[in-house]
């Protein structure tokens, strides 16, 4: 039958181990493009809650990094300063910034990578689950 046929969405889960307050910034691959892709939405869940703090936080950011894992790009990232926390055990948005409003495009085997930032002595983000929704293209 001919016509338009809406894209099948999937999710893929990722599950990371504990992010010590007192480790360097460090980076950990979280997806593998199995197609070419859009990433549409990205969340995680903590299994401890994090408090943000201006001066000593740990940031969220997710970098598409390529095939060859050397890319720099930042696709989306959650900060935690003063005021903003996330509970523990609860789904958070990591929102895609405004220029990927529409969806990240990646090729097969294309990674993204969370980059727990740390912002003086950081703070513990506990073991987590990533979640990454796409759309095959």
């Amino acid at each position: 039958m001919g016509g338009f046929r809406q894209a099948q969405e999937y999710s893929v889960p990722f599950r990371d181990a504990v992010h010590a307050a007192a480790t360097a910034t460090e980076e950990r691959v979280i997806f593998i493009a199995p197609c070419k892709c859009r990433v549409v939405g990205i969340e995680f869940a903590s299994d401890a809650a994090i408090t943000g703090d201006n001066t000593n936080t740990t940031n969220l950011n997710i970098k598409n990094k390529g095939a060859a894992g050397v890319g720099t790009t930042e696709v989306a990232n959650k900060d935690y300063p003063t005021g903003a926390s996330a509970i523990a055990l609860e789904r958070n948005e990591i929102p895609l910034n405004a220029t990927y409003v529409n969806g990240v495009d990646m090729a097969e085997g294309d990674t993204l990578t969370v980059e727990y930032e740390k912002v003086g002595t950081g703070v513990l983000v506990g073991p987590s689950l990533f979640q990454i929704d796409f759309i095959p293209v």
